[in-house]
């Protein structure tokens, strides 16, 4: 079995693929990266490792 939020992502790509949604990995790198700076005041040191490192995958 899949981690629920797996499973979530999944059903959000779909949904961007039934509304032809025209996002490429570069608009959600911008996002990533534009939450994590208003949300810096709440992010641990661990939370910014695990996002960048998924912000650097996905780069």
């Amino acid at each position: 079995m899949e981690h629920p939020n797996v499973e979530l992502f999944e059903l959000l790509a779909l949904m961007l693929d039934l509304q032809g949604s025209s996002k490429i990995l570069g608009d959600a790198i911008a996002e990533l990266a534009g939450w994590m700076d208003m949300a810096r005041d709440h992010l641990t040191d661990d939370d910014w490792a695990v996002l960048g490192e998924i912000g650097a995958v996905r780069y």
